[in-house]
């Protein structure tokens, strides 16, 4: 078991990693809205996680993104007006769901543009070797993998 030598929860690993996430968010929403593509950063990403997960529900899609449902039904409804999702009946657990699914535009869309995601993500991360990007990954998956087990204990 480690010792956390923590003071305050603002000297721990799980502040950090914490401001690191909301600073590249905010940075990537503000990337996207400069690209004055016709929908903000939040709704790129919310489209693109749509993209990730066709048939997706919108709890599932809330929780995924860590948003309450207000939220994402008002970017939701923005997606469909603009005719980048469509929505489904469909059912899960045996009750019925919308499933969300993008459409051609909302593919174009992510297609045009993803280009310029990879570049803003390449410059952020061009101090940091394939190696420590591995190594990362592996370490949050393994954060995660023991949250999830903490949490069920």
């Amino acid at each position: 078991m480690i010792d956390i030598k923590a003071k305050h929860y603002i000297d721990t690993i799980i502040f950090s990693v914490d401001m690191i996430i909301k600073g590249l968010k905010n940075e990537l929403k503000h990337k996207i809205d400069s690209l004055n593509i016709g929908i903000t950063g939040e709704q790129f990403v919310v489209l693109d996680t749509i993209y990730c997960y066709p048939n997706i529900y919108q709890q599932k899609l809330a929780d995924i993104l860590s948003k309450d449902k207000s939220n994402t039904t008002r970017i939701l409804r923005v997606l469909k007006n603009k005719g980048y999702i469509s929505r489904t009946v469909g059912k899960n657990n045996n009750r019925t769901v919308n499933l969300l699914n993008i459409t051609e535009d909302g593919k174009n869309l992510i297609k045009e543009n993803m280009p310029n995601m990879k570049k803003f993500l390449t410059n952020v991360f061009e101090n940091i070797t394939d190696d420590e990007i591995a190594l990362l990954h592996k370490l949050s998956t393994k954060f995660q993998k023991d949250l999830s087990n903490a949490i069920e204990s």
